[in-house]
């Protein structure tokens, strides 16, 4: 198979969906590390919940306000979100790395700023991983990393908006003309991980 990640070759631009607990954050460090040892290109990743953590963390009054936010299990400000994830772009991205996001779109004007900065940024090649678990997989999988914003009901109320607020950012995204990949995010993160490259194809995958 040809090397898709030489010079010269137009690199890769993920926005990862799913709901809390689908493993999101594995399987991006999982395709992360992928493309750093087979690209000679950087990586800018996009993490929305560990922004908001960080923000929360700085011991400013929008922190204190984030923080309140991510203990009630609700979904951020749209303008906050824009803000960081604008912020991270403007201040890091030089146009050649690859870009893989976490926790973005998550109501109509995040969706459509991202997917604005992706067409700002030339970046028309957008690709959308959808990891599909139960709710029941999501809350026993939430309970068991044990941090403090994680009790079950909050859980259970941002279970709740995932699907009345996140979900019908794909059918939006579809309407723009991106590639939308549903990967059933049940099975060990292996084989989730070859799933995801499979549809990115970027690897030849053998059994799946």
């Amino acid at each position: 198979m040809t090397d898709t990640f030489s010079n010269g070759v137009k690199p890769l631009t993920v926005l990862f969906f799913g709901s809390q607990g689908a493993g999101k954050g594995t399987q991006v460090k999982m395709l992360i590390d992928y493309l750093r040892s087979r690209s000679d290109r950087g990586v800018v990743h996009i993490d929305m919940g560990q922004q908001l953590r960080n923000l929360r963390d700085t011991g400013t009054w929008a922190g204190k306000l984030t923080g309140e936010i991510i203990d009630a299990g609700v979904r951020i400000y749209d303008f906050m979100a824009i803000y960081l994830q604008t912020k991270l772009l403007v201040d890091n991205f030089t146009g050649e790395q690859h870009i893989i996001a976490d926790g973005l779109a998550r109501g109509e004007d995040q969706t459509r700023g991202f997917d604005d900065m992706m067409q700002f940024f030339k970046r028309d090649d957008l690709q959308v991983i959808n990891l599909v678990i139960s709710d029941d997989t999501a809350v026993k999988r939430l309970l068991a990393r044990g941090r403090n914003d994680d009790t079950e009901e909050a859980i259970r109320r941002r279970l709740a908006w995932t699907k009345t607020d996140v979900i019908p950012q794909l059918e939006l995204l579809k309407g723009r003309g991106r590639a939308i990949h549903e990967i059933d995010g049940e099975p060990d993160v292996a084989l989730i991980h070859k799933s995801i490259l499979k549809v990115l194809e970027l690897a030849p995958i053998k059994g799946i």
